[in-house]
């Protein structure tokens, strides 16, 4: 370990996604980050969004069943570091009165391991839905990184529960923007701190080309949800760029949030090319050699809050990012010439004139640093932050309060 934390805690990690989720997110790279100091276990997803009688739910629901009994044949996705456990648990995906208590006693078995184990224990949750872990738990992290009970599917009112209850037992919140941060404090969060997203820098950055190597080539990564992004508006740059440029799409169709087949349809009708979903140092090839990186979303209640983990990836690739205005793209586009928050209406016709071929002869390898230092960096951070809780616990008289 190249860090040392006082006490040497025991971290739980409640997860909203599963270990193998296509894409990485904060709550992959944060328990990356902790196991280098700490022996971690990660739950997977207690499924806020309730499933529906579909494939892609039902084949979740099956491979969530197999790894909860045992099954550890299907190798993983994503490498896991040895500090790390994957708990799988299997719990009723409804978080009301009538589920409580039952759901309350499964998850607690799932994660017996951490319960007994010595303190201090850390609670990092990503989730407002704990069923009262945090009362086992010396610290309490909650690392709120969307408006989750704004989304399609999700049980608003169980979200607003948890977070209640999270305010009063917390030690800090960490939200990824400042609508989350305005949020969780008009929900009655003390200390809440303020960590936009970062990208794995290292990986976009190595595989970004020169200009010269560069196509005319536009291109979107994230999650396909009709809820999150403004498909006219994709439809639109479809139509802006063909024949002169071409547009790719990369990325898991997202299970909540509506059925964005025939918007894919549609696009590749107009000239659109779906990559499918892409590993991470797939996905830095691919952006290494393009021109523009979109932010094509939607603007509601719920995009209000995101922090867009791709605009990261996107500018440590060297990509122009071109979005609509989002607040947190905004406020990149305030301190960053390579961001554009604009209106959708102009989108199009300012992402043709990027990728016009250029005749500046330009070689150089385009980068961008302004991606927060990357997950590195920022592990370190919240090492720090955790580090510095944990000296303050010891320092000062707590109840132990057992399980």
């Amino acid at each position: 370990m190249s860090e040392a934390l006082p006490g040497l805690p025991s971290v739980l990690i409640l997860g909203t996604a599963e270990w193998d989720a296509p894409i990485a997110t904060n709550q992959h790279y944060v328990t990356r980050e902790l196991a280098r100091v700490s022996d971690v276990a990660f739950v997977e997803s207690l499924g806020l969004r309730r499933p529906k009688l579909t494939r892609a739910d039902l084949s979740r629901i099956a491979s969530r069943a197999r790894r909860s009994f045992g099954d550890t044949q299907a190798p993983s996705r994503r490498p896991k570091p040895d500090t790390v456990e994957i708990v799988s648990p299997i719990v009723v995906p409804v978080h009301r009165a009538p589920t409580r208590l039952v759901n309350r006693a499964l998850l607690r078995r799932a994660t017996a391991q951490w319960l007994a184990a010595r303190r201090p224990r850390v609670l990092w949750t990503f989730t407002p839905v704990t069923y009262g872990l945090e009362e086992a738990a010396d610290i309490t992290v909650y690392h709120c990184v969307d408006l989750l009970a704004t989304f399609p599917g999700i049980d608003g009112k169980a979200v607003a529960r948890g977070e209640r209850q999270l305010s009063q037992r917390v030690s800090m919140a960490i939200a990824t923007s400042e609508a989350v941060r305005d949020h969780l404090e008009t929900a009655g969060f003390p200390r809440v701190i303020l960590l936009p997203n970062v990208a794995d820098v290292s990986v976009f950055s190595a595989a970004s080309r020169p200009s010269s190597e560069r196509r005319p080539v536009v291109l979107f990564a994230g999650n396909l949800s009709p809820h999150k992004l403004d498909v006219a508006l994709l439809e639109a740059i479809a139509k802006s760029i063909h024949g002169r440029a071409e547009l790719l799409l990369a990325g898991p169709v997202a299970a909540g949030g509506g059925d964005f087949g025939p918007a894919m349809q549609r696009l590749r009708e107009l000239g659109a090319t779906y990559l499918g979903v892409l590993t991470l140092p797939e996905l830095a090839e691919v952006a290494g050699r393009c021109t523009v990186g979109l932010i094509p979303y939607a603007l509601n209640d719920y995009t209000r809050g995101v922090s867009p983990l791709k605009c990261f990836e996107y500018l440590a690739s060297g990509l122009t990012v071109v979005g609509t205005k989002l607040p947190e793209v905004e406020r990149l586009a305030a301190t960053n010439p390579r961001v554009l928050a604009l209106d959708s209406a102009d989108i199009p016709a300012r992402v043709l004139r990027i990728v016009a071929p250029s005749a500046s002869g330009d070689t150089a390898r385009l980068t961008d640093d302004t991606a927060g230092g990357g997950w590195e960096l920022r592990g370190r951070v919240l090492r720090e932050l955790l580090a510095a809780e944990l000296l303050a616990r010891s320092q000062r008289p707590h109840p132990r309060t057992e399980p």
